[in-house]
């Protein structure tokens, strides 16, 4: 699936794993199944809610074309 400007729809998932909470961003594979980490976070938060919002400033900046930082690109 698509959005309107032709880009892959964004899936954000958030997740604790080594005693921190992080973030991912996949998109459908467009060939075959499953999904596609396109970015992640580097940073380890200290709450689920840290990790969403700073997840969410990820997807509108990839959203809107805006880049994210080069750590945060898989």
């Amino acid at each position: 699936m698509t959005n309107p400007r032709g880009l892959p729809e964004l899936t954000l998932h958030v997740f604790e794993q080594d005693g921190g909470w992080h973030w991912g961003l996949t998109i459908a594979r467009p060939h075959g199944n499953g999904k596609k980490v396109v970015a992640y976070s580097e940073e380890t938060f200290r709450s689920e809610s840290q990790a969403r919002a700073d997840g969410q400033r990820a997807v509108h900046a990839f959203e809107h074309d805006e880049g994210l930082r080069q750590s945060a690109l898989a």
